[in-house]
């Protein structure tokens, strides 16, 4: 996750209505402070099989790329087909890369992903069940207006470290909408927590809790808080 300059921005999923939340995106935010999460955009991912020019048939199919939670998304879908030979990559982009250069390969992505690789699409709406996806947009900005909150934060090993942070979210009547742990990878078996909530960090309701938990937390990473955008394009991301 790279933000080159000051006025740039990016755009990366942080949770799918299917596979939950993606753990790349969010070990990223921890790692970089000067990442900022400003908007976000939910939008349904209609998957395909796209194929490369060399293959007829579902039978001609020897290999198919995509993202793990791609694949995990319309797995059982296409074991109807005796498809099962699955190589996870980074997206579903660099699936449909990878197809368009190997004969007898396939690729689980977007529509858009398969015309730009000038892939044929197989099969249509290949998800095994409605599959929406939370982008983010990023950058190196904080935004303190908006509608949810976003921050990471580690606590001390010991009985009640992570209650007695919730418990101020609760005595402020501060709503939790997802809090989620994650391991860190300096210390085995510790972990760091990502939390969001409902509210911004111009509120004194939240500025009051964010004060409170300083003291009981070891580490404390404020994200930003952010709006959700309405997306319109049909096909481009994913």
């Amino acid at each position: 996750m790279s933000i080159s300059n000051e006025n740039s921005i990016g755009v990366v999923p942080i949770e799918n209505s299917i596979e939950g939340p993606v753990h790349e995106t969010l070990d990223n935010l921890f790692k970089f402070d000067d990442i900022y999460v400003n908007y976000e955009i939910e939008k349904e991912i209609k998957l395909v099989l796209a194929v490369n020019p060399s293959v007829n048939s579902i039978d001609d199919i020897e290999v198919i790329y995509s993202h793990s939670h791609a694949i995990n998304e319309s797995k059982e879908t296409l074991s109807k087909y005796n498809l099962t030979n699955f190589i996870p990559v980074e997206s579903t982009s660099t699936a449909a890369l990878y197809a368009s250069k190997q004969k007898y390969s396939a690729a689980i992505c977007s529509e858009y992903a398969a015309k730009l690789y000038n892939l044929k699409i197989l099969l249509e709406n290949i998800n095994d069940s409605i599959n929406i996806t939370r982008f983010i947009v990023i950058s190196k900005k904080l935004t303190t207006y908006g509608n949810k909150t976003m921050l990471m934060f580690t606590v001390p090993h010991k009985p009640g470290s992570l209650y007695r942070v919730l418990e101020k979210f609760y005595i402020n009547e501060i709503n939790l909408t997802m809090i989620y742990s994650r391991p860190l990878k300096s210390i085995p078996w510790q972990y760091y927590f990502y939390l969001e909530f409902e509210g911004n960090l111009e509120d004194e309701k939240v500025k009051d809790t964010l004060a409170k938990i300083q003291n009981l937390v070891t580490t404390l990473k404020i994200k930003g808080t952010f709006s959700r955008l309405q997306y319109r394009a049909s096909n481009y991301l994913g």
